[in-house]
């Protein structure tokens, strides 16, 4: 019944750690239970197969958190890549005690870099919400949001209070940005390093559960945007298996390519193909969809999870791969057997043949008509059409392309509309009360075709910033991924409050006519 990961033994007072560690050949561990000393006493023993590492950690204290790390081959000393909290001495500081209260204090002079936590005998949380039904995957209505942008205390406690905003526009699912922890505070979070823990620069997990809970409670879905195609160099899958002379993933990592196979890879790059990057994947989604209820994912850079190796070759990296098909084919069958009709939501962008496939498999995928959109309200119509914005555009037999014309990945609309807008005499799109009408005109057409649609924070008050603006707004491509305004006061403003307000009435008629056909 022992299982990979941490595993907590009946009486709260001992747990039983396992560590995936092929090739490796002495592994100990160090923490707050042994004063972090190497010893015999804390050798792992090894599995007869050679893989696993395990040992029994007796002793515990119920409710106490213990922080550990493993010694392995002697020198290199790693975190739980299993861990579901970690503790990480050059960002936790900077976590303010209103978002994570009590935070357990790094083990400064014991150890050095990111440590794991245990702890038996966790708080568990009381599910008040049990009777939640998922929207049909036909009807979403999703909102994406980053927390950093969108809450002014930027954790899990000030989103919740936003649902009742959220739920009076209409949307029926909110998709956050990643929250599993990655490096940093200050970020998108992609730069993931551990798929097991909740990035406390958000919040604590009783606050994310409760976050959620209220969420069904209001009828609202929530998808998590899971990072899954690469890591970054803290994460211990990269650390354990290293080639410290060429800064790459060693060969005989058993997650990790050392070169990626596909163009646009950032960090490592994950080898979908091999049996223990498949089985930590199954993991991961039983992991999020069961202990937190979480009702689906977005999976980010989707059409990476290949081993086709073209590094450079856009255009083929996009062509049918029956490979890549029979990757998600696995994964969406994972998803449903631990939770029905749970969201497995593709950033794709690959051939029409091989996306139609996957939809009609059951999956949904992005689909970007921000270009299209964006000539409309801009006045130009040119490339206007949005014939192709929808899955009967694209021959589909199932309405699961997902359409939206504002991503965390596009410009925003109104942005260009102010900047780039075109004019007809006195009638002039760079003006702000023309162009929040033109994304009124916009936000129609998007929300009254049939098929699952995606919107992006506050492009319902018309958010006037550039995608590269920076902290001192000024505009700069090197800015994309800095701090943007939060202008909440928008909704102040009549006539941004009126382009809320026809968002609204749209998505009201869209779920009374029940347009999913």
């Amino acid at each position: 019944g022992i299982v990979d990961g941490i595993n907590y033994l009946p009486g709260d007072t001992s747990a039983t750690l396992v560590l995936y560690a092929p090739f490796k050949k002495s592994i100990n561990v160090v923490g707050d239970f042994n004063n972090w000393t190497v010893g015999l006493n804390n050798a792992m023993k090894m599995t007869r197969d050679s893989s696993r590492f395990w040992i029994q950690i007796n002793g515990l204290t119920p409710g106490v958190e213990y922080a550990y790390q493993y010694v392995i081959d002697g020198s290199l000393k790693v975190a739980d890549y299993n861990a579901e909290k970690i503790l990480d001495p050059y960002n936790d500081q900077y976590i303010p005690s209103t978002t994570y209260p009590n935070l357990k204090t790094y083990p400064t002079g014991s150890t050095s870099g990111i440590v794991s936590v245990l702890q038996t005998a966790k708080p568990a949380y009381n599910w008040k919400t049990n009777n939640f039904v998922r929207p049909n995957k036909s009807n979403l209505i999703i909102y994406e949001l980053l927390i950093r942008d969108f809450a002014k205390k930027q954790n899990f406690n000030e989103l919740r209070d936003s649902l009742n905003y959220l739920k009076k526009l209409g949307i029926n699912t909110i998709e956050l940005m990643p929250v599993t922890e990655f490096e940093g505070n200050n970020s998108w979070g992609y730069n993931t390093n551990f798929n097991f823990a909740l990035d406390k620069f958000y919040g604590t997990e009783m606050a994310f559960k409760e976050f959620i809970d209220s969420a069904h409670a209001k009828g609202i879905a929530v998808v998590m945007d899971i990072v899954m195609n690469h890591v970054f160099n803290s994460s211990p899958l990269a650390q354990m298996y290293w080639d410290g002379t060429n800064s790459i993933p060693a060969t005989n990592n058993p997650w990790l390519n050392a070169a990626p196979t596909h163009p646009f890879n950032v960090g490592n790059d994950l080898n979908h193909e091999s049996p223990a990057t498949k089985q930590l994947v199954s993991r991961v989604v039983k992991h999020w969809l069961t202990k937190y209820r979480i009702d689906g994912f977005r999976w980010d850079l989707s059409k990476g999870f290949t081993q086709k190796n073209n590094p450079t070759n856009v255009g083929a990296w996009g062509a049918y791969d029956a490979t890549r098909i029979a990757i998600w084919k696995t994964i969406y069958d994972t998803m449903q057997r631990v939770s029905s009709n749970s969201y497995c939501i593709l950033e794709h962008f690959a051939d029409n043949n091989e996306e139609q496939e996957l939809a009609n498999y059951g999956m949904l995928l992005w689909g970007n008509a921000n270009y299209n959109f964006n000539q409309s309200t801009m006045g130009y119509a040119a490339d206007a059409s949005l014939n192709n914005a929808f899955s009967n555009g694209r021959s589909w037999t199932k309405q699961n392309l997902v359409t939206y014309m504002e991503s965390h990945d596009e410009e925003r609309l109104m942005f260009k509309n102010i900047n780039y807008g075109n004019a007809s005499g006195t009638y002039n799109v760079r003006d702000t009360a023309t162009a929040l009408k033109r994304n009124e005109m916009a936000a129609a057409f998007w929300a009254l075709v049939p098929g699952p649609k995606s919107m992006w924070q506050f492009g319902e008050l018309g958010y006037t910033y550039s995608i590269n603006t920076c902290t001192d707004l000024t505009v700069s491509n090197n800015c994309r991924l800095s701090d943007k305004p939060l202008r909440w006061d928008y909704y102040n403003n009549s006539n941004r409050k009126g382009l809320y307000d026809a968002y609204a009435k749209c998505l009201t008629q869209r779920r009374s006519e029940e347009l999913t056909t």
